[in-house]
Parts: C-alpha cells; structure tokens; sequence
C-alpha cells in the first residue's frame, strides 16, 4: 500500500512538474513572435511604427516594395547605409521576417526569433550610440563627448528612471515610446545582467547635453 503511494505521489508531482514546465516555456520570450514584432524591436525607432519614418532623417517605408526588391532590403538591412547601421546580427529568419512586414504579406508567426529580446532591443536600437563595454569600439554616431556604455548601467539608476529616459529620451537620445513595458522589462534585465562599466573620463559632469544624454543617475 506504501508502494503504491508513494508511485502516486511520484507520478503526481512529476504530472505538476510538467505543467508548470509547459507554462513557463509559453512565457519564453521569441517563443513565437510575428513578423510585425521584429519591424517593432528593430527598425520602428527610426523608420516608426506607422513605416512614415522621419523627416530629413529617415525614409517612409510605405510602399517600399515599389522601389526596393526583397534581395535589396535583406542587403541593406545587413549592411546598412547612411545612417542605417547594419543589423548583420539579425538572422536569416529574422531578415526575411521583416521583409515580409514591409511588403504587406501576411503576417505568420516567426519560430525561434529573438531569443533574447532584450539583446536584441539593444543591438538594433542603442549600439548607433552607445557601446555595450567600456573597451568595446567607439559607436558610428557616437559625438565627442561620447554617452556611457550600458552595461550593468541598471545598476546606478532606478527601474522607473530608465523607463522613464527610454519612453520619453534625454538630451540628444530619441524617444522609444514604441516599445512596450514587456520590451522595457527585457532590455532592463539585458543591461542588469552585466557588471557596471562606469562612465568615460572624458565626458563632462552633470552639466550641459553630454552630461544628460542617457541614462544617468537623477
């Protein structure tokens, strides 16, 4: 009768086991995601949500299928032009996904894209600008009084402070209001799962643009 209890109670917690497994899997980020949330994550800071872009600086999107093969867009998107910078780390998928966006075809959902939202965030919205690492190379939009790199940068600031800078910019950073509280979550983490990197000696203090452009202590 205790055998029998206890391959019950086995069987029980393995059953709870696995549902709780399955549960938590459905919450991975870039499970499944569509060919709309990868435009969103990596090109609508620039190019906007609504594909209008933005005057004197970046392009509409609308209607690009008219002017730019499907090959043309997967080349740019992979070595940039301008002041698009690459997204070589997007994958083949990912490239295609968003392809499939610009060109009004229909939306299907994406296996196995962006593994890590918040690296992803990251890459294709803040490296124009910021380097990850203090000894990473310096960034192509970078000015000369260069903004901090981010790593660990979570760790000097209050989650509402930088949700805060990213919804509504600072200085020379642009607003990312598309991003929504859930992609605001996953770059935090990716920023707060590295050390902090501390600031370059040769930016200024807390005074004029270059000491307010980006995420700082306030």
């Amino acid at each position: 009768m205790k055998n029998n209890k206890s391959i019950f109670l086995i069987l029980f917690l393995a059953a709870a086991g696995l549902i709780l497994f399955t549960a938590f899997q459905s919450f991975t980020p870039g499970d499944k995601v569509t060919s709309k949330d990868i435009y969103k994550i990596n090109c609508a800071g620039c190019h906007g949500v609504d594909r209008k872009g933005q005057a004197n600086l970046y392009p509409s999107l609308i209607n690009i299928k008219e002017r730019m093969t499907k090959d043309q867009i997967v080349k740019q998107i992979e070595k940039g032009k301008g002041l698009m910078p690459s997204f070589a780390h997007l994958t083949q998928k990912e490239k295609e996904a968003v392809v499939t966006f610009l060109y009004d075809e229909k939306v299907e959902p994406v296996e196995g894209a962006l593994s890590s939202i918040g690296e992803g965030i990251f890459k294709s919205n803040c490296t124009s600008c910021h380097r990850l690492f203090a000894d990473d190379p310096r960034p192509p939009k970078a000015r000369m009084m260069e903004p901090p790199p981010l790593a660990g940068i979570t760790h000097r600031i209050s989650k509402e402070y930088f949700f805060r800078t990213v919804e509504y910019g600072k200085c020379c950073m642009p607003s990312f209001k598309n991003f929504s509280t859930e992609e605001k979550e996953e770059l935090f983490s990716y920023l707060n799962s590295f050390d902090y990197q501390g600031r370059y000696s040769g930016m200024s203090g807390r005074r004029g643009c270059s000491g307010r452009h980006g995420m700082m202590r306030k």
